[in-house]
């Protein structure tokens, strides 16, 4: 029987082990190593055939989680994915699903482009997903006398904001936070958003406005930075309180900057933003100057509000 085994084994190995003068026991040492070592194959093989990938939200055997969504961002905006490319974004206080080719991200801004090419729309979070906010092309500048955030009211009527038809629904200002306007067909009264100083402004150059600081600095006649008296349409500047919030505007509801105290509107604009719940955002912002009660002097704030078509 053990040459018979011999024998199998010496036939199974290379040729190169007969040259070498293997004895009997070596042989049949190395064959037995050979089918141990086949055998070992096969059962892994199987474990790899059983074996189930586990899914995104499964843990790790080590416990670790593969995926951040749901979980606290601790006022980060975004992260990168545990697993994979992409990124999570912040929304609500927590991450949502890996995005792997995000359409932005926060803090970008873009050109609206088509009839509002000038005009630029921000990167909005929707449901954890970043993408563009197109409710950001319409931007008009109002007056806070008393330097506060600008309050917002909702308005069932329609208003076309943008001068191009696309955003007829939003919120407006109360009347103490009136309008900037100018009524350019003489009609007596304010009827779209070319009429605000703002993204619905029609440049020289025939482009709409990108906010309402670049509409308002063409009435600059005099190049020093500001609209003031000595400015050639200074007078044509009116303010829009519309006292009902109907979104049309009555003679009663138009005053000039002369009738509201305001002797001077700086046009060096910074950026600070600020949001409501609405969706509604003041971003540029700049000083003006008024005369209050008894002719004190006293400084408001002139604010390009973005506003979110509802």
């Amino acid at each position: 029987m053990r040459r018979t085994l011999l024998a199998l084994i010496a036939l199974s190995l290379p040729l190169a082990a007969c040259d070498e003068g293997l004895t009997d026991d070596e042989l049949l040492a190395e064959g037995e190593t050979s089918a141990n070592a086949e055998d070992d194959a096969e059962a892994e093989q199987g474990k790899d055939e059983n074996a189930e990938a586990p899914s995104e939200d499964e843990e790790t055997e080590t416990g670790e989680p593969t995926t951040l969504e749901g979980e606290d961002c601790d006022g980060d905006e975004w992260t990168a994915c545990l697993e994979g490319e992409g990124f999570h974004f912040c929304k609500g206080g927590a991450y949502g699903p890996c995005v792997e080719d995000p359409m932005c991200f926060p803090g970008q801004w873009e050109e609206c482009g088509g009839e509002l090419a000038g005009t630029k729309m921000g990167c909005l979070i929707q449901d954890g997903v970043p993408t563009w906010d197109w409710d950001t092309c319409n931007t008009p500048l109002a007056l806070s006398f008393d330097g506060g955030p600008i309050e917002m009211v909702t308005s069932a009527a329609s208003f076309d904001i943008s001068g191009t038809g696309s955003c007829l629904g939003s919120d407006w200002p109360s009347a103490d936070n009136p309008w900037l306007a100018i009524d350019l067909d003489g009609s007596g009264s304010i009827e779209a958003g070319s009429e605000l100083f703002g993204s619905g402004s029609i440049l020289a150059s025939g482009r709409h406005a990108q906010n309402g600081f670049l509409a308002l600095s063409e009435y600059d006649s005099d190049g020093d930075g500001s609209i003031t008296p000595a400015d050639a349409r200074f007078a044509d500047i009116l303010v829009w309180r519309d006292l009902d919030s109907d979104k049309r505007s009555l003679p009663s509801e138009l005053s000039t900057l002369a009738d509201e105290g305001v002797t001077s509107i700086s046009l060096a604009s910074e950026v600070r933003e600020t949001c409501d719940a609405r969706g509604n955002c003041g971003r540029e912002r700049s000083a003006f100057e008024f005369q209050g009660a008894g002719g004190r002097p006293q400084v408001g704030e002139v604010v390009d509000i973005y506003l979110a078509c509802h």
